[in-house]
């Protein structure tokens, strides 16, 4: 049986571990390993990429809580439909700004080139939640690699590509996003490399924008699941179609994993 790359965020029910949400600490908040520690990227180190060393601190920092100067507070919640319009709408005078012409052209130059690297997603969070999803999971969310075997994650013959938690009350006390070490990345494309990235931010986004309701879209069969639902799927193929990425499995007719 050929293998299956899954995606995942942690608090969908369908999940082999206890589901985490904004309100419980149910289970080991997955603690950073020395795998983890050993590929964090540094501004200094690894490919070239245009920003700083504390903006990397504070994104793979998994302490930074409501304490610490970098933390960001959840906007007002909104729905599921509201969040995904406003992920949706383009707005002509953020387009046209500097700073999100700025990180394009890092994108462009990013995708094209003839090298990539693990430090690369990691320095690009930044200027995809700019082009993306409007600057909203900025100091909102914790990225790091990780080596998911840890915990039980993965299936028989499925390999799961990366996750998405959601904060609880203290343990976790900002969305984390980890994606998996394990995978031999260097056989897979950097649209589906950066894809497994965008799909794991926008888990985080829907988190950031809907809380507990994140994880709990619309569902209309097939493989869908409370994580993968209506709004998630319709939002993640418009990002394919126009960043040309690979948000979803591509031997999966439905896109849905």
């Amino acid at each position: 049986m050929a293998s299956q790359y899954v995606f995942a965020g942690l608090s969908v029910v369908s999940r082999p571990c206890a589901a985490i949400n904004m309100n419980n600490d149910i289970v080991e908040p997955f603690p950073d390993s020395q795998i983890s520690d050993a590929f964090r990227a540094h501004a200094n180190t690894g490919l070239p990429y245009d920003i700083s060393e504390s903006e990397l601190q504070i994104l793979q920092n998994s302490s930074i809580g409501p304490q610490h100067p970098a933390y960001r507070h959840l906007p007002p919640f909104l729905s599921m439909h509201d969040a995904y319009r406003r992920l949706i709408s383009r707005h002509q005078g953020e387009e046209t700004s500097p700073d999100w012409q700025a990180a394009l052209r890092r994108y462009i130059e990013a995708m094209s080139a003839p090298y990539g690297s693990l430090d690369l997603p990691i320095k690009m969070f930044n200027d995809l939640d700019t082009l993306i999803f409007h600057g909203d999971l900025k100091h909102r969310v914790n990225m790091r690699w990780e080596t998911c075997r840890r915990v039980g994650l993965c299936r028989p013959y499925e390999t799961l590509l990366g996750i998405t938690m959601a904060p609880t009350n203290w343990t976790i006390p900002r969305i984390r996003i980890r994606i998996n070490i394990d995978v031999d990345w260097r056989k897979v494309p950097r649209t589906q490399l950066i894809g497994t990235v965008v799909h794991e931010m926008l888990h985080a986004y829907f988190h950031v924008h809907c809380g507990v309701a994140g994880h709990r879209d619309i569902m209309m069969g097939g493989r869908m699941d409370e994580g993968h639902g209506v709004y998630f799927y319709a939002a993640g193929r418009q990002l394919e179609r126009r960043w040309k990425l690979t948000l979803f499995d591509p031997r999966d007719p439905t896109g849905l994993c």
